[in-house]
């Protein structure tokens, strides 16, 4: 004899059944493909696919108007998943687009295609996944302290040679897609970093080990694996690194801090005290510890100079790392709100404030937004804290290093 709460549960599960409405595979391709579209497209391309992302006014060629149905349509599925997957030079189209194969899975790849296809209210190519489509990411390359070192010796020959900079200039501004993401003295895309202060600001092996694989370090970079060879990773490095060197430099009154020796436990311990002085893990994550309102600091003692990290400390206008300018925003009831912005879709804009506070804005309740050319992050720890305390936060900061890769001791260059 069945009991009557078992006939009950029997009921309510046959109904659960027949009237739910589970997700079809058409459906989560669109919802990944929109993820993936605002992360690595909508920058150029735009929200809405007409071609006016933020990023579109800084390149020599308008991006495609992805929204354009009588465009759209004359493409196949299969075009357009091979344009996104090898980039324009790829297809023999435009280097500024890249090419995204060797950072996005297949599956990931048919998303965007799926969502590209939405755009244009392009219906007519519906976009299905072809049978053993992979979901697995692109293995990644890892750059080694063998790498490293054989990279370091070939610099200290070739990173300074005219014919080495010359070839990376060239895979920079026309076959690398670089410049359509970062800029160089005022010419380029505004996505990433301005890179024209590399020789200050990076050391050259994590420059290296960077272009090699974003994604080894961030798995979220917005920066495609561009598929270098080491040839061509070594050509672009000299390049960089040769950039404006005559200028790099500190200030005297900044560089003396750099002839004090710091301690980096106590340097540790100014970092995450929050009731303290400087209070910086209330804003920065250090592995997995602290605030999200500044970059994360996990490997800066890796990817940044001694140099660029004392003036990060001291003068922070200088320099504000791509991503983390603050915008203002002008609400339609005459409010203003200042924060980092975090995501921008469709239905508002989120963002973080100084305190670490989430917010989310709704687009019918925003008049205007500006990005604005000013740091968040306190100007006045040379008042506040103590050469040595400055020279301790320093030493703590230097630590703080990517366990992916370590560097050899340093080789004189060679004379040329």
């Amino acid at each position: 004899m069945i009991s009557v709460r078992k006939i009950q549960f029997l009921i309510l599960f046959v109904c659960l059944f027949k009237f739910s409405n589970p997700v079809s595979a058409s459906e989560n391709l669109l919802q990944d493909g929109e993820i993936l579209y605002r992360d690595y497209c909508s920058h150029c391309h735009g929200g809405t696919g007409d071609g006016d992302g933020y990023n579109a006014e800084n390149l020599d060629k308008e991006p495609a108007e992805l929204s354009d149905l009588k465009f759209i349509s004359k493409k196949t599925n299969v075009q357009i998943y091979r344009v996104i997957e090898g980039g324009g030079r790829g297809v023999k189209k435009s280097h500024l687009m890249p090419a995204f194969g060797k950072t996005l899975s297949e599956k990931e790849i048919w998303s965007l295609v799926s969502w590209v296809r939405h755009l244009a209210k392009d219906e007519s190519h519906p976009v299905e996944l072809p049978a053993n489509t992979s979901s697995k990411k692109p293995k990644r390359i890892l750059v080694g302290s063998a790498d490293i070192e054989f990279f370091r010796r070939w610099f200290s020959i070739e990173g300074k040679s005219k014919k080495a900079k010359e070839y990376g200039e060239l895979l920079f501004q026309r076959q690398k897609s670089c410049v359509a993401c970062h800029q160089i003295d005022e010419e380029g895309g505004k996505v990433g970093p301005n890179l024209s202060r590399s020789a200050f600001n990076y050391p050259p092996e994590w420059i290296y080990a960077w272009i090699k694989n974003p994604q080894t370090f961030r798995a979220d970079s917005k920066m495609p694996n561009l598929n270098l060879d080491d040839k061509q990773a070594w050509a672009l490095v000299a390049y960089l690194s040769g950039l404006h060197e005559e200028n790099e430099g500190l200030p005297e009154e900044l560089s003396a801090f750099l002839k004090i020796e710091g301690d980096p436990e106590r340097g540790k311990a100014l970092f995450f005290d929050l009731n303290g002085k400087a209070t910086c893990s209330k804003c920065h994550t250090v592995k997995g510890v602290g605030g999200d309102v500044g970059p994360n600091l996990s490997y800066i003692g890796t990817s940044r100079s001694r140099e660029f990290l004392l003036e990060s400390l001291l003068k922070p206008e200088a320099v504000i790392t791509s991503g983390y300018s603050s915008v203002m925003i002008l609400t339609k009831d005459k409010k203003f709100i200042t924060g980092i912005k975090k995501n921008e879709s469709a239905g508002g804009i989120d963002l973080v404030n100084k305190d670490g506070d989430r917010i989310h804005v709704p687009r019918e309740q925003i008049k205007k937004s500006k990005t604005q050319k000013i740091s968040m992050m306190p100007g006045n720890f040379k008042d506040i804290l103590s050469p040595q305390e400055i020279a301790d936060c320093l030493a703590f900061l230097k630590t703080l290093t990517a366990s992916q890769i370590t560097f050899p001791p340093a080789i004189k260059s060679a004379d040329k």
